[in-house]
């Protein structure tokens, strides 16, 4: 397996509704790289005793050319970090639109950050296969 560029994530929660270790976020942001557009999306997320947020994002980035294209983000959040809030997610995707099909097969892999406790940034990879280079042993 290799990792390839494929896209920055950008956003910000504008709304928020919490209740106990669980809530749901309301995102706006933007995607930049070879899937590039505008995002809209809710996180119904939960935190577990440890503090570490589980995110799951489901999200839609519309493109310039008008084609839809639906996230489903799950991973790991640490906000409250220092010096930075930390984010290791996995992306998936699923689109109809011709020109970015080959997403439906992109298995993203991200890193990010929460700058200042409001802004989300993580940088998108894709996980491409490739062949074993050899065989395991017992």
């Amino acid at each position: 397996m290799r990792l390839e560029p494929l896209y920055r994530l950008t956003f910000r929660y504008h709304e928020a509704f919490r209740s106990g270790g669980e809530g749901l976020l309301l995102a706006r942001g933007r995607c930049e790289g070879r899937l590039a557009g505008r995002l809209a999306g809710a996180n119904r997320y939960r935190r577990r005793h440890d503090g570490t947020y589980l995110p799951v994002l489901e999200a839609a980035v519309e493109t310039e050319s008008g084609a839809t294209v639906l996230l489903r983000l799950r991973g790991y959040g640490r906000p409250e970090d220092e010096p930075v809030g930390r984010v290791l997610v996995a992306i998936t995707h699923s689109t109809a639109d011709e020109d970015l099909v080959w997403l439906n097969d992109a298995l993203g892999v991200g890193g990010g950050e929460v700058r200042e406790g409001r802004e989300i940034v993580i940088d998108v990879e894709q996980a491409v296969w490739e062949p074993l280079l050899g065989t395991m042993t017992e």
